[in-house]
């Protein structure tokens, strides 16, 4: 057998000899290309800034995480603001309710004080039991149809005060203390005004109040309140021909308007409106609001109404005719009076219309 050459490349070739022949020829022509190795795909290089604004919120999200929690905050303290106010308003309520009960049983005709008798005279109290204590407070017993009384204008006050334990008046000198004036603190005492202002006179209010007695226990006081009108209110009055005077009375309140006779020789007095309360002595002071006016001239000489206020005056002090019409009158009257020049001061003859309220002190 001829000794054949083996294969190139095969196991029987020298090693040196396969190496040989690097251009890849076999027998079937050209070596089959091998496949390039699959190497895995180049991932994309991410810088670290970009990783980290993957993995966490940048500075910006940061800010508007935080903005996000302060409506958070506003709206618990909201809470806590309304739950506080809540629990105020009903302690608020509580009490007022509370008191609004303890006032009830005293407001209108109460079921422990009954307040009888006309206004401007002594009132008739009656208690049944001890007065409870309570905070200070008052409501309107009689509602007045007379103008509203405002700080600073005419007032006139009666004022009857009792204890509530015992029901006994302790005014001083065992009688109503009356009050006239303006309404102010120098006229009435600080409590008395706000009691007072905004009221229509013809008013009665009945007051409840805390007061220190003899002994410097703390008590129940009642005052009951009279606000009395300041003038006797008539707007249309008859005046009598022989008077030979004209006036008018705008809101009731005179305004002297001519004279037919500024000369003259006889007094002349009337009563335009006659009075229903306590007869008076012309001896002793009266209260009363008037106005004085030339005949002659029309020159007002005096003028009381929503000026000086009501005055204490003495009746037989006044002219003499004047006194005299004054002798068996009662309260809440309105009188004329003419006086000739010379039984008034001598350079002219004047009218006089007066108010006469009440008794002075």
């Amino acid at each position: 057998m001829k000794h054949q050459t083996p294969f190139s490349g095969s196991s029987g070739m020298p090693e040196n000899e396969s190496d040989k022949g690097g251009s890849g020829a076999t027998i079937f022509g050209d070596r089959v290309p091998q496949p390039t190795p699959l190497a895995p795909p180049k991932r994309p290089q991410l810088s670290p800034v970009a990783l980290r604004s993957r993995r966490f919120p940048s500075r910006k999200a940061e800010v508007s995480a935080k903005k996000t929690s302060v409506p958070v905050h506003i709206l618990r303290w909201w809470l806590a603001l309304l739950a506080i106010a809540a629990v105020a308003a009903l302690v608020v309520a509580g009490f007022y309710l509370w008191q609004a009960s303890r006032t009830e049983e005293m407001s209108g005709v109460s079921t422990r004080v009954k307040v009888s008798g006309q206004l401007g005279e002594q009132p008739v109290v009656q208690f049944q039991g001890q007065m409870p204590f309570t905070l200070p407070n008052s409501h309107l017993a009689i509602k007045g149809k007379g103008p509203q009384v405002k700080k600073n204008a005419d007032v006139r006050v009666m004022v009857s005060a009792y204890e509530g334990a015992t029901g006994k008046l302790v005014s001083n000198g065992g009688k109503a203390n009356l009050f006239a004036g303006k309404a102010n603190t120098t006229t009435l005492p600080a409590g008395l005004l706000s009691e007072v202002v905004g009221q229509r006179e013809g008013s009665r209010v009945i007051a409840h109040r805390p007061a220190t007695a003899n002994d410097g226990t703390t008590a129940m006081e009642i005052d009951i309140i009279d606000i009395l009108p300041t003038a006797v209110y008539a707007s249309k009055l008859q005046i009598p021909q022989e008077a030979k005077v004209t006036f008018s009375f705008p809101a009731g309140l005179p305004h002297f308007e001519s004279a037919t006779d500024k000369q003259p020789k006889e007094a002349f007095t009337s009563v335009l409106v006659p009075g229903k309360g306590q007869q008076l002595d012309p001896k002793r002071k009266i209260l009363a609001q008037y106005g004085v006016w030339e005949l002659d001239s029309g020159k007002t000489r005096a003028y009381t109404w929503g000026k000086a206020g009501p005055q204490e005056i003495l009746g037989g002090s006044t002219f003499q005719s004047l006194a005299q019409q004054l002798t068996d009158l009662r309260a809440n009257s309105r009188i004329l009076a003419i006086i000739p020049a010379d039984q008034a001061t001598g350079d002219s003859a004047l009218v006089v219309v007066m108010d006469v309220l009440a008794a002075g002190e």
